[in-house]
């Protein structure tokens, strides 16, 4: 566990320092085949902001099942892989494939982190629910830029290329959010 969060720690930092666009990111990552398994313990470290997410969620009336929230993170994480693969494929990029989701795994924590974040400033009462809206909105912009930058620097790909092929785990992760969404609604 601590090997795994020592990994985590620096995977993180790396992450940042991409989305940041600072030097020195891509040493921060472990891309071999053990790294890329070990990569998936990121979820391990996201679930206490998911499980924060939930609470705030909880605190301002914004209800969801829990069992809908965490069923979306679980089946979204693992859909990643299997979507990433599809599109490096598809543009040839078949050997950068680990490093891409490496990254993705340990960049994502960032993401529920600003989730998270934003959340916690209306529970404190410094946002309201309009603003809480509208940064959500900003948060979707946030979400594409921050996978289309993992996907340029990871897969090395031209800059409209990355964009798309990033675009393809992102609408595999939608598709898989609206199926979950509708298989327990109808219930």
């Amino acid at each position: 566990m601590i090997r795994l969060i020592a990994e985590g720690w620096l995977g993180m930092q790396g992450a940042l320092r991409l989305l940041t666009f600072r030097p020195g990111g891509e040493a921060c990552f472990d891309v071999s085949l053990t790294g890329f398994w070990r990569s998936f313990g990121g979820l391990l470290l996201a679930l206490p902001l998911v499980v924060l997410i939930y609470l705030e969620r909880e605190f301002l009336g914004v209800r969801i099942d829990a069992f809908i929230q965490f069923s979306v993170v679980l089946a979204t994480w693992v859909s990643f892989p299997i979507a990433a693969a599809l599109a490096v494929m598809i543009v040839g990029a078949q050997h950068r494939f680990l490093p891409w989701v490496v990254v993705h795994n340990w960049g994502v924590i960032w993401l529920y982190g600003v989730i998270a974040g934003i959340l916690s400033l209306q529970v404190i009462g410094v946002i309201n629910a309009e603003l809480r809206d509208f940064l959500f909105y900003l948060y979707g912009y946030l979400r594409i830029l921050v996978h289309w930058r993992i996907a340029y620097v990871t897969l090395g790909l031209p800059t409209i290329t990355a964009a798309f092929t990033a675009a393809v785990p992102l609408l595999v992760s939608n598709i898989v959010l609206v199926a979950i969404s509708q298989t327990f609604a109808a219930n």
